[in-house]
């Protein structure tokens, strides 16, 4: 009886070895990937990339991003996880409070598309961050949407270029640290 549960386990662990290696991914589990450049209408609307549409999901939040220079939308589940992080950080570093309160401040909840795909973005958010842009660029971050003025992300491109001259070798010192 215990070599037959032994046997199964054995079975099981071969199973999932061999599996992982041929494993079939999903899209979901890539995350937000990918840039799109997209019109901002008079009212302040945009359309959400199709791509992005399902994993966003009916009802996201949309507030600054991470180094709150932009905006960014996210899946529920996904803030929710950010602002424990922030909650977390905020009772062991007091420093951090204002930051939390800015982010807060201007986060919105329930956001939803219409049903042509298109979000009315916050006033408040857009004339912070993106003033009179016409052009958006709408970019995957993984665990969230950035969106962007699209010609402050062309210098931000370009300014990566020269701040990054040789990726390769910066990453290749990265991999020997794994």
């Amino acid at each position: 009886m215990a070599e037959d549960k032994e046997l199964q386990q054995v079975q099981v662990n071969t199973a999932i070895v061999s599996n992982a290696d041929s494993a079939e991914y999903l899209p979901e589990d890539f995350g937000f990937t990918g840039s799109y450049v997209h019109g901002l209408d008079a009212k302040g609307r945009m359309i959400i990339p199709a791509t992005f549409r399902q994993e966003l999901g009916e009802k996201f939040v949309v507030c600054p991003s991470e180094d709150c220079k932009n905006i960014a939308l996210y899946p529920t589940k996904n803030w929710m996880k950010r602002r424990d992080q922030y909650v977390a950080m905020c009772a062991k570093m007091r420093s951090i409070r204002p930051i939390f309160d800015f982010f807060t401040q201007f986060s919105y909840v329930q956001c939803e598309m219409d049903a042509q795909g298109r979000l009315l973005l916050p006033g408040a958010l857009r004339s912070h961050y993106l003033k009179d842009s016409k052009e958006v660029l709408v970019s995957g971050a993984y665990d969230c949407i950035v969106l962007r003025d699209s010609e402050e992300s062309r210098r931000s491109i370009e300014q990566f270029h020269l701040d990054h001259p040789d990726v390769l070798s910066l990453m290749d010192e990265a991999q020997k640290l794994l």
